[in-house]
């Protein structure tokens, strides 16, 4: 070959050489940048009905779920070492001096040491059926017995209710509460609140803020808040449409302040969780909890028979969700 000839053929060897070794580089920092745990859907880790669930982690280490009204008792505690095995579930709170009937969705938070808050719906004595009302309870121990504050804490009739409430410590510690307005039972929004409250974890302070409503593809309502901070993003998880359908999911919004403006995230990064992934039914209820900045666990309800909630809810768990520039995902 010419002298050309070679130094062009030398220069595409060059060439490619070069490009193996981007690839190399680029494939072993790919390598270093992937998570160091995976995602695990840990399944039905309480396969009975266990709707709702609300989870937290003691400065100790032990996971506690506490869930809906079942069988089990007003609110059924389980709690875990691994977030893998749990207990059978107990009854944790024996009586509301307001409400009558079932409690919905109970959440409780480590305030401070020896001192744990339970938030929680229950239906007003004597009012109509959607009297629904968000209700105080406190304990010594995440294993309770927990009592229940004498009078309603945030009903909000006027608009349907108030449900479905949940705890939040932002960086630097403040402390909000989250709930649903229940418009959907008297035909309207069904907006996500959040207001400041004290070091008690329950005295509200200020004026409470809408950080986002339903739309028309939410299929009438958005409800089950749970607010998390990771790297910079609030992820606001919620779930949409009706809860006895497969049609229920996970879904989340995102802003770079706690109080908003919230954006909904769209496909494809949202949903987070519908019908037929790992094999669940109608997912929904969630909540997630950052574990010192270390790692994000979720539990979640799903249809045990697989269509409706007729049959009850199962509780599954997720460990180690992956959180990154406003995305929530699998990985």
């Amino acid at each position: 070959m010419s002298l050309r000839h070679g130094a062009t053929w030398v220069h595409a060897k060059f060439k490619r050489q070069l490009v193996d070794t981007l690839v190399s580089i680029l494939g072993a920092a790919s390598v270093l940048a992937s998570p160091l745990k995976r995602t695990v859907s840990n399944g039905a880790v309480i396969n009975r009905d266990f709707p709702d669930p609300g989870i937290m982690r003691d400065s100790s280490g032990t996971w506690y779920a506490y869930s809906t009204s079942s069988s089990a008792g007003l609110v059924p505690m389980s709690k875990s070492a691994d977030f893998v095995t749990w207990s059978t579930p107990t009854n944790v709170l024996s009586s509301i001096p307001w409400a009558d009937g079932a409690v919905w969705a109970p959440d409780v938070r480590e305030i401070t040491a020896g001192h744990y808050v339970m938030y929680f719906t229950g239906h007003r004595r004597g009012g109509p059926g959607n009297d629904h009302c968000i209700g105080i309870a406190t304990a010594g121990s995440p294993n309770g017995p927990f009592t229940a504050n004498s009078n309603p804490h945030i009903c909000d009739l006027a608009h349907g209710g108030a449900i479905d409430p949940s705890g939040f410590q932002a960086p630097g510690g403040a402390l909000y509460l989250l709930w649903k307005v229940d418009g959907n039972s008297i035909g309207q929004k069904t907006p996500i609140m959040m207001q400041h409250v004290g070091a008690n974890g329950y005295d509200l302070l200020g004026s409470p803020i809408q950080l986002i409503t339903n739309d028309p593809v939410d299929g009438g309502l958005i409800e089950a808040p749970s607010m998390i901070y990771w790297s910079g993003w609030y992820y606001l998880f919620f779930s949409s449409n009706n809860y006895n359908s497969l049609l229920y999911d996970i879904s989340y919004a995102v802003s770079q302040s706690a109080t908003g403006p919230f954006t909904k995230v769209q496909a494809p990064n949202a949903p987070f969780l519908t019908s037929g992934t790992k094999g669940t039914a109608g997912p929904g209820g969630a909540t997630a909890i950052n574990v010192l900045d270390q790692y994000v666990n979720m539990a979640f309800h799903s249809h045990i028979n697989g269509k409706d909630a007729s049959s009850g809810r199962a509780m599954w768990t997720i460990s180690n969700v992956c959180l990154g520039g406003g995305v929530a995902k699998a990985c």
